[in-house]
């Protein structure tokens, strides 16, 4: 779709006009015939017109007025639906479930949209995102990394996250002064380990990182009597003096878990 129109950049628009890149992202999606798509901010319309082909239904939603109108005036399939909105307050309850997400979505919203993807996990099966180089790092980091922090335990929590390749600045209009990431998010049936309690298990990872520069033992002063949280990292064979980017998702859980006894 041609257009002249001035990327925003209150809405953080940089369109993706790499054609190669295009390209890969949607052979990177895996889509099947019988799939419906979840296109989070089409703009001009460049994925869009790849994906069309390929899926049962597709379901986009833009919250450009201009750029919604001109999809509107030049997209006329019949499994495509075009929804001006915002998709962090798109009302998803009365879509079908196993849905795929795809979008290049603002920098500046990326962790509330995650969030609402995540949210959803009962209708979204897998989620296929670009998004700043570093924010995917933080998304996919390991234990023991220093990218590695409360919001990669929240993440990978709920899903297996995947970064699929890196984008050059230079594959976007306008450039932006970051490097980017098309990454996956592949949504679980039920988390490795379940948490008893997985609001108190998040606050848990929260304090931790919140003082990363102390010891585990230190970090989490104060959740319970030390006599008690030193018994157990004696249980879980974890070291006090340890950092808490050196303990796993799972130390976490197992952490609150018994914290819950």
């Amino acid at each position: 779709m041609k257009s002249n129109h001035r990327p925003n950049k209150s809405l953080g628009q940089n369109f993706l006009v790499d054609a190669r890149v295009q390209g890969r992202i949607v052979d990177s999606c895996l889509l099947k015939p019988e799939d419906t798509v979840v296109e989070i901010g089409p703009g001009q319309g460049a994925i869009t017109s790849l994906i069309l082909p390929r899926v049962l239904k597709l379901i986009v939603i833009e919250k450009d007025r201009l750029l919604a109108s001109e999809l509107k005036k030049n997209y006329y399939e019949s499994h495509l639906e075009i929804i001006e909105g915002d998709f962090l307050k798109w009302d998803m309850s009365v879509l079908p479930e196993g849905l795929v997400v795809v979008g290049n979505i603002p920098y500046y919203i990326s962790t509330p949209i995650i969030e609402k993807i995540l949210q959803h996990k009962d209708k979204i099966k897998r989620a296929y995102l670009t998004v700043q180089l570093e924010f995917g790092e933080r998304l996919a980091a390991k234990a023991g990394t220093r990218e590695y922090g409360s919001l990669s335990c929240f993440v990978q929590y709920y899903a297996d996250v995947k970064l699929l390749f890196k984008i050059s600045p230079g594959s976007f209009h306008p450039q932006p002064k970051v490097h980017s990431c098309f990454m996956s998010l592949t949504l679980k049936d039920r988390p490795e380990v379940q948490a008893k309690d997985e609001e108190k298990l998040f606050a848990l990872i929260q304090k931790s990182f919140m003082q990363r520069r102390k010891t585990i033992a230190n970090s989490l002063k104060g959740v319970t009597e030390q006599e008690q949280l030193l018994e157990i990292f004696k249980k879980l064979n974890i070291d006090p003096q340890s950092r808490p980017e050196e303990l796993t998702l799972l130390n976490y859980i197992a952490i609150s878990n018994l914290l819950m006894v």
